[in-house]
């Protein structure tokens, strides 16, 4: 179930307060408001059961809405979640103990924290009482657990050496994103939070210092994997340095390793047939040596290795490679406003019309980048050079009502085109 996408609960929660809340949207639903529907099906368990919205009232009881209730709190069943709140309520509880520490790691309070683990040393070894059973040490990520408690306070690193001192198992798993175990490692390397406060790699060291798999709990190079897939490329070098393995296509690509790439490829740049296939169990598998490879190419474009890029391009790469999204390397390279792989790419005629999962163009998504996520350096040069390439302005793009708007320059650029 989402583990992420969930309410806190109120300062002081009682069943009673959460008995009325269900009873106002069993009733609630009595409208059939598109909102509603929506909400309820995001949050049950079995969705198709309310797939007919005009038999809702029948298929819809008020355990339904209690179940909804706990879910989008965080908690897999209703029996939970009550036990949850009544522990909470009682003075000194485990369950009392181990929320105010998850609070104080949140907030950076290492003297709460380490209050609260000598009243109850038994908390570090605690798991959570929300569906993904997370430990302590796993909110130090920042990541898979609840939303509103994703913070990177500056002393993070202080309070996971807090932590790992006092006991908490530094490989633990929790049940994150749909029933995916992770380590808090796992977490780290995919946290954009820590990434955003520049303590990624210290936090990885701090917990391959006390003994964190480097390879995964699995020796899968799970870490190394998802900090690639994730475009962290310091936690990546980080991983690396410490001893995670490069023994692929993909992550030798992805890593900008020509010397470990070559080793797979043959006289003529073609990929060996008994070239090792990148097997980790959270990402769909690519079968066969050359999708490895396509896939390498396509990580590589994304994480701006332009060297490995410039040599794949020479041994004749499929320009048509597409990653698990069907995203191609020219996607991600002008997405990401990576000029210079542009311009290979561009070279090479890569396809511009090209569209991933959800049907974008390579256009259509840098567009979407530079309204979303801001206008790089070079975004504004790469958005000319695809138009000027070929690549289809779609009507949309010129909407008045486009929110939120493009950038003046991207619409004054736009506009320099469509009157040409």
């Amino acid at each position: 179930m989402n583990t992420t996408d969930v309410l806190p609960l109120i300062e002081t929660p009682t069943l009673d307060y959460y008995e009325s809340k269900a009873c106002e949207l069993f009733e609630s639903c009595k409208t059939v408001s598109n909102y509603t529907i929506q909400h309820i099906r995001k949050y049950h368990p079995d969705p198709d059961k309310l797939a007919d919205v005009n038999r809702l009232l029948q298929n819809f009881s008020l355990d339904d809405a209690r179940l909804i209730l706990a879910r989008e709190h965080g908690f897999s069943d209703l029996e939970t979640f009550i036990s949850h709140i009544c522990e909470l309520a009682r003075e000194g509880s485990q369950v009392q103990k181990f929320e105010r520490a998850v609070d104080a790691i949140v907030r950076g309070d290492a003297e709460t924290l380490e209050f609260l683990i000598a009243s109850d040393p038994r908390i570090v070894r605690s798991r959570s009482s929300r569906a993904h059973e997370a430990t302590l040490l796993h909110y130090v990520a920042a990541n898979g657990l609840e939303i509103y408690r994703q913070e990177t306070p500056a002393n993070i690193v202080e309070i996971a050496e807090l932590l790992l001192s006092k006991g908490c198992e530094v490989d633990a798993l929790a049940k994150v994103f749909d029933n995916r175990l992770a380590t808090t490692l796992e977490l780290t390397v995919s946290s954009g939070h820590s990434a955003a406060a520049g303590v990624q790699s210290a936090l990885v060291e701090k917990l391959l210092d006390h003994g964190a798999k480097v390879n995964g709990v699995l020796d899968d190079s799970s870490p190394l994997v998802t900090a690639l897939y994730h475009r962290h490329a310091g936690a990546a070098e980080t991983l690396a340095a410490r001893g995670a393995r490069i023994d692929n296509v993909v992550t030798a690509a992805a890593m900008g390793r020509r010397e470990i790439l070559a080793q797979y490829l043959d006289e003529n740049g073609k990929v060996t047939a008994d070239a090792p296939i990148l097997n980790v169990g959270w990402l769909p598998r690519m079968k066969t040596p050359q999708e490895n490879l396509e896939l390498g190419f396509v990580w590589a474009a994304m994480l701006n290795r332009v060297d490995t890029v410039s040599y794949l391009l020479d041994n004749h790469i499929n320009l048509l490679s597409r990653d698990h999204k069907q995203w191609t390397a020219l996607h991600w390279a002008a997405y990401l406003g990576h000029l210079e792989i542009v311009d290979l790419l561009l070279k090479r005629r890569a396809p511009l019309e090209a569209r991933h999962e959800i049907g974008g163009t390579v256009l259509d998504q840098t567009l979407w980048a530079t309204i979303n996520r801001g206008v790089s350096p070079d975004h504004v040069e790469i958005i000319r050079k695809l138009i000027e390439a070929g690549a289809k302005i779609h009507s949309w793009w010129h909407f008045a009502t486009l929110t939120p708007p493009l950038d003046d320059r991207i619409a004054d650029l736009l506009m320099e085109f469509d009157n040409s």
